[in-house]
């Protein structure tokens, strides 16, 4: 057998989407691992890199969106592999993209299966899924991108 049926997400990413299945309703869905041109639409004259860099197989970890399946907030999970200089100029493209096209981003890092960090530019929440410390806090985080669509 030359090819195999694989995983679509990893241990890390599973841990995360149970926690961001706890911050929406049915009024929203979640989908991984979806193409950045899938979300972004060009409407006038980008950069052509930027213009390259959409068109690639580029994707984000996870996207929320409303029941017409319009973007609300997209999350990235970060892990170490996000600390080399390719992976931060890849992160970095695909924040300009998404911020150009309006669409709130936010990075998630799980360390230990346990401590979830949350944070944007403006915005930093650790919480224990385990003991449940702070876990408020970060699901309203999530909500608070959700409201204005509610």
């Amino acid at each position: 057998m030359y090819i195999k049926v694989k995983r679509l997400i990893n241990p890390y990413e599973e841990r995360m989407l149970e926690f961001l299945e706890t911050c929406i309703n049915n009024n929203y869905r979640i989908s991984t691992q979806v193409s950045l041109s899938q979300i972004c639409e060009i409407v006038s004259p980008i950069d052509v890199e930027l213009r390259r860099f959409l068109y690639t197989s580029t994707t984000v970890d996870a996207l929320i969106t409303d029941l017409d399946f319009m973007p609300i907030l997209v999350v990235e999970f970060q892990s170490s592999y996000h600390n080399s200089d390719s992976a931060k100029e890849r992160d970095r493209k695909k924040a300009q993209l998404l911020k150009m096209a309006g669409v709130p981003l936010i990075y998630s890092q799980i360390k230990n299966f346990g401590l979830l960090n949350l944070y944007s530019d403006t915005e930093n929440i650790v919480c224990n899924l385990f003991t449940g410390k702070c876990h408020q806090d970060a699901q309203n985080l999530i909500k608070k991108y959700l409201q204005p669509f509610a």
